[in-house]
């Protein structure tokens, strides 16, 4: 029952995305697990976790889910972090011998800093921003396919609500803040209700 839920959504989610994401090849899996979560391989593959499920609560909390997911796939930000990660390394390895001449302390120092700047400056970063940008299409995606994307806001509120304010800081995380991720759902929602009258608009001809 619960997987046929989730490969209906993902079905209706699949066939509203941009025309070169058509030709990937979807699939769809349901893992029991109590993981609040799911994800979207580059090619296609959906895979949702059954924690997720009471906190979806509806078709549309669940498109929510699918279409950030979803989102990540098409634009292929998973293919970006990797570039992103070998460019960081490659810098990292120039750096190392451009300071070849420091003693090993100092030298540890150097790349220490570099690390982390990095990785809280440039990798973290990179992946909230990715995250936001799969909020606002999938936010496109599930309006396009019939479902209110209100129903994301609500979303979200209640998945701020099973972490009890247990987040770590946004600057050290992969994720923006879920306050962050509905403040931009808020100022999106405008353009995503008039995506979804016309896609209802459609549906009733």
């Amino acid at each position: 029952m619960d997987y046929d839920l989730v490969v209906k959504v993902a079905r209706h989610l699949i066939g509203v995305v941009d025309e070169g994401a058509r030709s990937f090849q979807w699939k769809v899996a349901l893992v029991q697990s109590d993981q609040q979560n799911a994800f979207c391989l580059t090619g296609g593959e959906i895979v949702v976790y059954t924690g997720i499920l009471p906190v979806t609560q509806s078709e549309a909390g669940l498109a929510t889910v699918l279409g950030h997911e979803i989102a990540h796939a098409t634009s292929r930000h998973g293919t970006q972090r990797i570039f992103q990660q070998n460019a960081l390394q490659i810098a990292l390895s120039g750096v190392q011998g451009s300071i070849a001449d420091l003693d090993d302390g100092a030298r540890r120092q150097v790349l220490g800093s570099l690390g982390a700047g990095a990785q809280y400056g440039v990798l973290l970063s990179l992946s909230r921003q990715h995250e936001l940008e799969a909020d606002q299409i999938g936010l496109k995606y599930m309006a396009r396919a019939g479902y209110d994307p209100r129903e994301a806001i609500a979303f979200w509120k209640r998945m701020m609500e099973t972490k009890n304010g247990q987040q770590p800081p946004e600057l050290m995380s992969t994720h923006p803040a879920d306050a962050t991720r509905i403040n931009q759902l808020e100022n999106l929602m405008p353009g995503a209700l008039e995506e979804y009258q016309i896609a209802m608009a459609g549906a009733n001809r």
